[in-house]
């Protein structure tokens, strides 16, 4: 119990007035420590005994932490540490020594800018995430005072190094495109072929009348019929000959 009381004094001495809120959740974690520590003693793991698992503690914490706080990173191995974010400042909890601490980009590099006023509602760390090679909390925060004039506020992001906590400002990536679909892209069209210009005729002058060109198919000619064939004319006999009576 003496021990417990005096790691609970020490972590108070370490926490100003100015995080309150994060000395209370400090102070809950102790308390649940103790009260695991109580009821655990047969097979230890508890802050007053035996240290809780990496993965324990974290769990433990995780559960007591301000409402409406972001859950940034959460490391079992080396690095050992849970970080949140809870009205604009990144918070960081140490499995291994169970302290409790802030992350304050210009103690930590003094090149830093991160304004701080809790009178404003825009203000200190406005996002934090995790890099995709989870190596890295990449944090974008208010650097100057926002005018009522302005539309937008003034921000800087860095990258913090979770094993090293090493602060340097970093330049996000460009946003890559989305990926055209196949069957969304355009194909040009063949070109078209120029044709050649057709002279044009003589056109007849004005005040002539054209008769249009009659292009109605006209019937095929009847034939003729074949001549009736002639009876074949056989001369005479002799002693009789043909007497033409004229007409009267």
């Amino acid at each position: 119990m003496k021990e417990y009381i005096k790691k609970l004094q020490e972590l108070l001495k370490q926490v100003n007035k100015k995080h309150l809120i994060a000395a209370a959740a400090a102070v809950v974690i102790f308390i649940l420590g103790f009260i695991s520590g109580c009821s655990c003693s047969g097979r230890g793991g508890a802050f007053g005994g035996k240290n809780l698992g990496v993965s324990e503690a974290l769990d433990s914490f995780a559960q007591v932490i301000p409402e409406g706080s972001q859950i940034v990173a959460r490391f079992t191995d080396n690095r050992h540490s849970l970080f949140y974010l809870n009205s604009g400042r990144l918070m960081r909890f140490n499995a291994k020594s169970k302290m409790l601490e802030e992350v304050i980009p210009y103690e930590i590099n003094k090149e830093a800018r991160v304004y701080y006023n809790e009178k404003d509602d825009v203000q200190g760390i406005l996002s934090a995430q995790l890099s995709d090679d989870e190596q890295f909390i990449i944090i974008t925060a208010v650097t100057d005072k926002k005018e009522d004039d302005d539309e937008e506020v003034a921000t800087a992001t860095y990258k913090l190094n979770t094993s090293s906590m090493n602060l340097l400002p970093f330049t996000p990536p460009p946003a890559k495109a989305a990926p055209v679909k196949k069957d969304s892209v355009r194909r040009s069209a063949a070109p078209v072929k120029q044709q050649q210009a057709i002279p044009m005729e003589d056109l007849p002058e004005v005040g002539d009348i054209v008769q249009p060109e009659d292009n109605t198919p006209k019937p095929a000619a009847e034939p003729k019929p074949a001549p009736a064939p002639q009876p074949e004319e056989k001369p005479a006999p002799r002693g009789q000959e043909t007497v033409i009576v004229p007409a009267q």
